[in-house]
């Protein structure tokens, strides 16, 4: 099945739709109110995950790992308000059919909430099952630099896969 037909909001169930994505894609953009530019937004990409690539199981979740020293921990701490934004464009899939990243029929994910450093132990194992499955080389990172898992809380999400402009879908 066509990544995109996997994705389209309109033939699928919200839950499905977010799962997808996140069982698909492997880094996201993310996008915060920075404390580095003076309440400038502040976009880097991150590795996420949730579960194993392309696994069944998925909490619809995405989990990031990231240092205290990190920029974007920064802004965490003085404003949880993120968004993680996802396009169809980051797994090659629109290059691959002619259709222009920009262009609408590249879909698009957008999810903004609050960033939560994961304390739960339970939950803690499944972050790090994902992302040191996903991302061997993370588990390697210096334990001096303060890494911690964090989870998005997502409040909104909005779509964007055809014309006519993104939709809130949560």
């Amino acid at each position: 099945m066509e990544l995109m037909n996997q994705l389209r909001h309109i033939t699928k169930t919200l839950s499905e739709m977010q799962d997808g994505w996140l069982n698909i894609l492997i880094f996201s953009m993310i996008a915060t109110h920075s404390t580095v530019v003076n309440g400038f937004p502040f976009t880097q990409n991150k590795d996420v995950a949730d579960g194993l690539y392309n696994e069944t199981l998925c909490t619809g979740v995405p989990y990031i790992y990231s240092s205290k020293m990190s920029t974007l921990n920064h802004d965490f701490e003085r404003d949880p308000r993120v968004t993680f934004m996802y396009s169809a464009e980051f797994t090659h899939y629109c290059n691959d059919k002619g259709i222009d990243n920009d262009s609408p029929t590249c879909g698009k994910v957008m999810l903004t909430g609050n960033i939560h450093k994961v304390t739960d132990d339970d939950e803690l194992k499944w972050a790090k099952y994902g992302m040191f499955s996903r991302h061997p080389i993370t588990k390697d990172w210096p334990i001096g630099h303060g890494f911690y898992f964090y989870k998005l809380e997502i409040l909104n999400i909005f779509t964007l896969d055809y014309f006519g402009g993104a939709t809130k879908t949560s």
